[in-house]
């Protein structure tokens, strides 16, 4: 059983991470209420594909965040395993390197809008800077998850809280008249306070971090190949299989209005990823913390606690969106059949086995069991692949295409569960191998 200390701390976390998920779901859809309103729904179509190339850039991670949180959570729990320098060294060398990824990719995007003349000459400038705010997640990302690898995951979440407060307050102004410019010089401004104080606190306090060397970071990387490009194909492929309609759908339908409908989807189904990452980001630290140590029993525990905890989001949003899906999408979008009942009931679908695959994959992912999750997660882009094609070539409609893609990721899901099963089972037997035959 869990400290009393603990267990406050994880309350405490799991509070946080709750309020941090209904703050962003509510920024989301407020954002895409505003922006249809001030800019209509053909343009918001191009806003959307902007948010969406800017995830492109977070993809430069490669995984090797959480190929470090890994390495760095198992030396927090057992310092005999691996060098803290080195790996100290690593997190400097990728966040020097996201941090210069950000700048680049806002560059050339900035270059492409106004020598391609994309979108609306009017909103160029505004196009730079919600990209820019988009981007800067990145360098968050390797800081935040070293912080959590050493339990100061309370403090990373705080601090996000604080951000995504005063961004839904700044939004929450934009539907009442604030410029659409200011809103996005905030926007951009708010992200970069954020990552300037979580710096500073994660320097005070993490003693891997104070002398690091970028250079030698670069070699501890290139030392953990094989590790890495594990992490960037599970990396690459969940990326893709999220965000590649937004590329396709422009090209298999005319209407925009049918990318509207996936992002509308989208929204819902990644919201949902967000609330069942606040469950499984809470107990992570307890589960690693069993894995590591051989409990088996508080290992099973904890997975079954994730599964509880993140059915209630699940069952909430399903009837919300099986009950009241045509009034909330009306409301939201200003025109009801845009999202159908048949994306609908998709939708609910989506939410079940997003459940099933968040949940099983972040314990693999956590203790570093990062292979097996990129040949499943290549495996279904793979089949997106071919959904896309005969997609296209059938001609079919927004909705159908919907269903398959719900379909395929289907295979994804209950794959990341067996392996999650497999794991269970193969902690289980070396828990029982008698000593002698170890020897």
């Amino acid at each position: 059983m869990l400290g009393n200390k603990a267990a406050r701390k994880s309350a405490v976390f799991f509070l946080l991470k709750a309020s941090n998920t209904a703050l962003a779901s509510v920024w989301s859809f407020l954002l895409a209420y505003a922006l249809v309103r001030i800019v209509g729904l053909e343009s918001y179509a191009f806003f959307a594909t902007v948010i969406a190339f800017a995830s492109l850039v977070l993809q430069a991670d490669l995984g090797i965040s959480i190929r470090l949180f890994g390495q760095l959570r198992q030396n927090f729990l057992h310092p005999e395993n691996g060098s803290r320098q080195a790996l100290g060294n690593a997190v400097a060398a990728a966040l020097a390197s996201y941090a210069a990824i950000a700048v680049l990719a806002t560059v050339v995007f900035g270059v492409m809008v106004w020598g391609l003349g994309l979108g609306v000459a009017q909103y160029h400038a505004i196009y730079l800077l919600l990209f820019a705010g988009s981007v800067l997640p990145l360098p968050w990302m390797i800081l935040r998850l070293t912080a959590n690898a050493f339990d100061y995951y309370v403090l990373t979440e705080a601090i996000d809280c604080v951000r995504r407060t005063l961004l839904l307050a700044l939004t929450a102004a934009l539907v009442i008249g604030l410029p659409l410019m200011a809103y996005a010089v905030c926007f951009v401004l708010l992200w970069l306070a954020a990552l300037a104080v979580l710096f500073v606190m994660a320097r005070k306090r993490l003693d891997i971090l104070t002398g690091a060397r970028i250079r030698e970071g670069f070699a501890v990387l290139r030392a953990d190949l094989r590790g890495i490009t594990a992490s960037a194909v599970l990396s690459m492929s969940e990326f893709l299989i999220y965000i590649y309609p937004y590329y396709v759908i422009p090209l298999t339908h005319r209407d925009a209005l049918a990318l509207v409908a996936f992002d509308m989807f989208y929204k819902v189904t990644r919201f949902a990823t967000t609330a069942y990452l606040t469950v499984t980001e809470t107990v992570l630290p307890h589960q690693t913390r069993a894995f590591h140590a051989g409990n088996v029993p508080m290992l099973r525990k904890m997975m079954l606690v994730a599964f509880a905890l993140a059915a209630v989001p699940m069952i909430g949003a399903i009837g919300i969106i099986g009950l009241f899906g045509d009034r909330f999408f009306g409301i939201l979008l200003g025109n009801p059949d845009v999202v159908t009942p048949s994306i609908r009931l998709t939708i609910c679908v989506m939410l079940f086995l997003m459940m099933v695959q968040t949940v099983s994959g972040a314990v693999l992912a956590g203790i570093g069991r990062l292979a097996v999750l990129a040949r499943r997660a290549s495996t279904t882009f793979g089949l997106m692949l071919v959904l896309a094609l005969v997609s296209g070539l059938q001609n079919w409609t927004i909705e159908q295409f919907i269903a398959g893609y719900a379909v395929v990721y289907a295979y994804e899901a209950f794959g990341y569960f067996w392996s999650m099963l497999m794991m269970l089972r193969e902690v289980s037997r070396k828990r029982h191998v008698p000593v002698a035959s170890v020897a």
